[in-house]
């Protein structure tokens, strides 16, 4: 009937999975992130996916071949088949994915069946791979030049800043005594960096604030307090598998509103990328696009609320749940003038385990 298709962590398997994206005629932009976790899942459950009846794709396919163990149809009725759609952004987020093309006994929409069970195959698949990752707060030395690396090496690709000559992308925000900045390992290799800032009266410094005191400045005056999250950077090269980087760095996210417990999420982004924030996290537009500090691109502001927005967010996605250990461990103390950096090993399966 089927094959199975090699376990995700043979990244040699994995790289053949890049499409163009005039290769397939793409969906909404958030759910191709959703989609491709269920890929994803099947690649580390070795799951069999039946290749009888494809159905013909007259596009040029890819910039790689893809493996014969999948057929790829144009979305037409057809049993067991598959169809991918991809997306590469302009900020080294790389999503894509598949929709479950199965038509069952009763003719429903094949699209319905397959965003049932997005949720469910996105779980499966964050969870097993956060058993190979390690977060790390980084203060110092060559872990911290090497997120400044990632940085640059994203940011040029992607056309958010200019040559360096450094060759490293740092700024007057990294050293703040509010700041915390991460790299994201997986097997113990770098795969993404994220900053944040938890900001509030006392501690009212981030980007953020500098680039929209209009919204910020009288809400932090009021006694409202946020985690600021910037300078996202990843390596689609190094991913385990095509889209799950987002979900794996932006957990740090979840574990600090977790932890302070703050008014909302302020998330700085191209607004072409809003659409994968308001599917996962009902991120709000608080602006339209302008100048950002350090970055060419204009940046629009979202906000993601916390309270019953974060439970329900938690609820949906429990990869993203953190015990009050791992808390305490990433945003207790800050340590800026400590060298060594600390790692992290995430703690959502004990959630999971005791369900």
């Amino acid at each position: 009937m089927g094959k199975s298709i090699g376990n995700y962590s043979d990244r040699n398997q994995m790289k053949p999975y890049i499409f163009r994206e005039s290769a397939v005629e793409l969906e909404d932009e958030s759910d191709h992130v959703l989609l491709v976790a269920e890929l994803a899942a099947s690649l580390t459950a070795k799951v069999s996916l039946d290749q009888e009846r494809p159905t013909a794709f007259s596009a040029q396919l890819c910039q790689r071949q893809f493996p014969r163990l999948l057929r790829l149809t144009k979305g037409k009725s057809a049993g067991s088949n598959f169809r991918l759609v991809s997306h590469s952004n302009s900020n080294s987020l790389f999503t894509g994915g598949y929709e479950d093309l199965r038509m069952d006994a009763s003719g429903n929409d094949a699209q319905v069946g397959a965003g049932a069970n997005a949720g469910s195959a996105l779980n499966r698949s964050i969870m097993q791979l956060l058993e190979h990752v390690d977060y790390r707060l980084i203060t110092g030395g060559e872990d911290l030049e090497a997120i400044y690396r990632l940085r640059y090496q994203s940011y040029l690709r992607s056309g958010m800043c200019g040559p360096i000559a450094s060759g490293m992308f740092e700024d007057r925000w990294d050293n703040l005594p509010n700041s915390y900045r991460f790299g994201v390992y997986f097997d113990g290799h770098l795969v993404s960096t994220l900053r944040l800032h938890y900001i509030s009266r006392e501690h009212p410094y981030s980007p953020s604030v500098d680039a929209y005191p209009e919204i910020l400045a009288e809400r932090l005056a009021r006694g409202e307090s946020f985690i600021d999250g910037t300078r996202f950077a990843t390596d689609p090269d190094s991913a385990p598998a095509p889209g799950v980087l987002p979900f794996l760095t932006l957990r740090l996210g979840m574990v600090a509103s977790c932890y302070f417990g703050q008014t909302a999420v302020l998330t700085p982004v191209k607004v072409e990328h809003s659409a994968y924030y308001a599917r996962i996290f009902h991120a709000i537009q608080r602006t339209e696009g302008k100048v950002f500090p350090g970055v060419l691109a204009p940046i629009a502001l979202f906000e993601i609320p916390c309270g019953e927005n974060l439970r329900q967010t938690l609820e949906r996605f429990p990869f993203f749940k953190s015990t009050p250990v791992e808390q305490r461990l990433m945003f207790a103390n800050p340590a800026i003038n400590r060298l060594t950096p600390l790692s992290i090993v995430p703690t959502a399966k004990y959630y999971r385990d005791a369900a």
